[in-house]
């Protein structure tokens, strides 16, 4: 124990006063002359018993209040422990109060039905009320007093090093910058919040103390500023940024920067002897979050807590400064149809939106467009009925007609709430004309239904279809200029000559794409497993399988081949593929090593039925059936029948097969912030310059080598649109947009089980306010300190010396009438008369 104001202590010694005091005012019995000796003596004996017992407590507590107060003047501290009582210790302590006073009263009940004179019943009573509290006493420290000094023991027999209240600080300032912390409360973010605590503890720091300010944006090695007026400023400067690092990883930083740190104050001490070497700074971690789960690691870092107990003279304090009850209502997602999108086609616009803390009744929701004058309008609204945790998503009327090459939007809350960023989610797409697909065949009877699902639309709609198929026979393969064509589809080709694979050899190593759709018993196997063919075909091929009934199981729905049917999954895409279309025959493919199984058939041997192998910047995809329906001829399968419950399912299957292997779902226009966005380019035999206009229209310029056919932007976090134009033209490229990761809108507090998981049980404090900061840190660096507690004790005891001085002093002893004798006519007792100096 320590004390703030020792010297305070000599007036323990007032605490004889009451002594004194009692000792020289001592009551002295008075003589009085009783006709009953036996009487009054017995009398006599039990009266002063009890006067006894008063004067002693009454002096006790006058002496625990004078000492009492002479301790709370002087300030004790006692070493960092959790001094209150817990849960369980509570309840022992009301169950042995509550047992006692049943036993009291059962008791007390019983004396006071028993045939006793009065005298010997209030005796009984006293001795009662005596023996009661003494049990109470002793069963409450045997039970509690024992538990809870075990309990707090090891940390006051082994306190920490003392530490004089003016040692200088050496202290790192690690600010949550997520843009959770722009959540305003009152006209302020938390992030003003904590920069205003930040400030006035600066002032509060003692002379030579040093500061280092790092934040969550980055991951800047942390370094103690020169001044504390750069200190401030750096402070100053922080700002919410959408791309940030977990806390975990920051405060492993902080924490290396203590480490190094003190590595050099005691290398700087070179004159001293190494085992003689002290730090000459208080080290603190001062962490400023609003306490967002979103902020962390899911599971926490061992190293970390390695970090912890590895630096047990590190006090951390993490100053909570957000919202006990944040409330917020966000959009979280945009779903887009397709981000390519035909010339003259259609997009449809999904949006999710979520309540966090409390319903937001019906909300209203705004779709905008950038015309061609790069003016916003709203294009759409929808009114939805939100409740808090329960995500909402509607889709937008479907946009149509878009002719415009860039399409750049946002879908927007109607009303605003404390946190703003997520009330706006930006989108980008674009149009292009239709790419054309080349589709290979021995007759047109072979490919007519890829045909139609590749262009479904016909006249004035045709500019809605996506692709451009294009038509030919496998003979004129060599003829033609492969690299005109996005994609390729070869549908039961019998036979092609080396000159042939060769060709699709190039053409994919270019980037191409290539399908092969295996149909026919008449295909000659050896001409596809020749070497020629082998080197980027995923399969060899064996035989097909005769007519049976087996279905198609996918492996992997995640897979981006399968884009499309996780967009239409609500519609049970997967189950109508896997449960009502049925395989009647197959050919069994031996995959090759490098290749990707993503489709199995149910047969005994799960043979593969769609496999995808990568060649060169292309793609190569077999499916291992056929995907016609030719009226001449029993049908493989019915995934192509124009008839049944599945017959829609066409369309999709080989929309997301051609887009894959053509790449063009590769072309991405939508990220999240921390990202690095890669836009293609069309590449150049010489150097280029390109302008990137960000979302605040800033250029800033880039330059791409020859050849080089995509440009990465890194250290984009700006949320919005953005453009990317070529020198010297008016006509943006290619757009693109950035938005917030939407684990920023879950405002989720970490609670106390949680932190003690991440950072250790009594490992850190948390404060709220400059004030509970201090008290932190002085009972850290200080101690516990006890005056509350002890000026409680004098206001208790102190209220108990008057209510015992009152009740002493105020009542008088009782005196018992003694019980008439029987008298005789002669004398009235026969007891000789009591001499007078011998009464008291």
């Amino acid at each position: 124990m320590s004390f703030l104001n020792p010297a305070i202590l000599l007036g323990l010694g007032f605490v004889s006063l009451p002594i004194i005091i009692h000792l020289l005012l001592k009551q002295k019995p008075k003589r009085l002359i009783f006709p009953a000796l036996r009487l009054i003596q017995q009398r006599r004996k039990q009266s002063m018993r009890r006067m006894r017992l008063k004067h002693f407590w009454l002096l006790l507590l006058r002496v625990l209040v004078l000492g009492l107060i002479v301790f709370a003047i002087a300030r004790p501290s006692l070493p960092p422990a959790n001094y209150g009582l817990t849960r369980f210790e509570i309840g022992l302590l009301c169950a042995v109060a509550a047992i006692a006073v049943a036993v009291y009263f059962f008791l007390r009940y019983r004396i006071q039905h028993e045939p006793l004179r009065a005298h010997h019943r209030e005796e009984r009573q006293n001795r009662l009320r005596n023996w009661t509290t003494v049990g109470t006493l002793a069963c409450i420290a045997l039970f509690v007093g024992c538990p809870y000094q075990q309990r707090i023991s090891g940390e006051l027999t082994d306190p920490k090093p003392f530490r004089t209240v003016d040692l200088p600080v050496a202290g790192v300032m690690l600010f949550d910058s997520s843009l959770s912390m722009s959540y305003l409360q009152e006209g302020k973010t938390s992030l003003d919040r904590a920069r205003r605590i930040a400030r006035d503890h600066l002032e509060t720091l003692p002379a030579g103390s040093r500061v280092a300010v790092a934040d969550s944006a980055n991951d800047n090695p942390v370094l103690f500023q020169s001044t504390m007026l750069s200190a401030q400023n750096r402070i100053e400067g922080l700002q919410p940024s959408p791309s940030t690092l977990s806390l975990d990883r920051r405060l492993e930083s902080a924490f290396r920067a203590h480490r190094d740190d003190r590595s050099r104050t005691l290398a700087d001490q070179d004159n001293i002897a190494p085992d003689s070497r002290k730090d000459r700074y208080i080290r603190r971690v001062y962490l400023f979050t609003d306490l967002a789960e979103s902020a962390w690691r899911e599971r926490g870092s061992s190293s970390l807590l390695a970090a912890l107990k590895d630096q047990p003279d590190v006090n951390v304090y993490l100053i909570d400064v957000g919202n006990e009850d944040p409330q917020n209502v966000a959009v979280t997602e945009i779903d887009l149809s397709r981000e390519l999108v035909p010339v003259g086609g259609d997009l449809t616009v999904s949006t999710t939106v979520t309540a966090t803390g409390a319903d937001a009744g019906e909300e209203g929701v705004d779709l905008l467009l950038k015309n061609m004058k790069n003016q916003t309008a709203r294009v759409g609204q929808l009114q939805m009925d939100i409740d808090a945790g329960v995500p909402v998503r509607m889709p937008f009327p479907t946009l149509s007609a878009l002719e415009q090459k860039n399409l750049q939007g946002e879908v927007r809350l109607a009303t605003s709430d404390p946190l703003m960023f997520d009330n706006t989610r930006y989108f980008s797409a674009e149009a292009i004309p239709a790419p054309k697909v080349l589709v290979v065949g021995q007759e047109f009877d072979d490919v007519n239904e890829w045909m139609i699902a590749l262009a479904p639309y016909e006249g004035v709609n045709a500019g809605k279809n996506r692709f451009l198929p294009v038509f030919e026979s496998v003979s004129r393969l060599t003829e033609l200029n492969l690299a005109d064509y996005a994609a390729i589809t070869m549908i039961n080709c019998r036979r092609l000559s080396d000159d042939a694979w060769f060709q699709l050899s190039r053409y994919v190593e270019n980037g191409g794409g290539l399908i092969i759709v295996l149909g026919d018993p008449d295909i000659e196997s050896p001409w596809y497993n020749r070497a020629q063919a082998a080197k980027f075909l995923p399969a060899r091929l064996d035989s097909w399988m005769p007519e049976n009934d087996w279905r198609i199981l996918v492996k992997n729905r995640n897979h981006p081949l399968f884009w499309k049917f996780r967009q239409l999954e609500s519609y049970g895409a997967f189950s109508i593929l896997e449960s009502l279309v049925r395989i009647k025959r197959f050919w069994k493919i031996e995959p090759a090593e490098q290749s990707n199984v993503l489709a199995y058939f149910t047969d005994k041997e799960s043979s593969p039925a769609l496999v995808e192998r990568s060649y060169g910047k292309g793609r190569t995809v077999i499916f291992a059936t056929d995907a016609s329906n030719p009226e001449d001829r029993s049908a493989w399968n019915n995934i192509a029948s124009p008839v049944g419950d599945w017959s829609w399912l066409f369309l999709p299957f080989t929309e997301q097969l051609t887009e894959y292997v053509s790449r063009l779902t590769d072309i991405q226009h939508n990220f999240e912030a921390g990202s690095t966005p890669v836009i293609p380019i069309q590449p150049s035999e010489t150097e280029s310059t390109y302008l990137l206009r960000d979302p605040d229209l800033k250029q800033t310029q880039w330059t791409a080598a020859p050849g080089q056919s995509t440009i990465a932007f890194e250290s984009l976090d700006a949320l919005g649109h953005y453009e990317l134009y070529a020198a010297g033209s008016r006509v943006p490229v290619r757009g693109f947009s950035i938005n917030a990761p939407a684990r920023e809108s879950e405002l989720t507090r970490l609670t106390n089980l949680q932190l003690d998981a991440l950072l250790g049980e009594d490992r850190y404090k948390v404060s709220r306010s400059i004030d509970e900061l201090k008290d932190d840190i002085n009972a850290a660096d200080l101690g516990q300190e006890v005056y509350p507690v002890l000026l409680m004790l004098v206001v208790v005891f102190f209220v108990a010396e008057h209510l015992v001085a009152g009740y002493f002093y105020g009542k008088g002893e009782p005196v018992e009438e003694p019980a008439a004798m029987p008298t005789s006519p002669k004398t009235s007792d026969s007891t000789p008369p009591l001499n007078p100096e011998e009464a008291s």
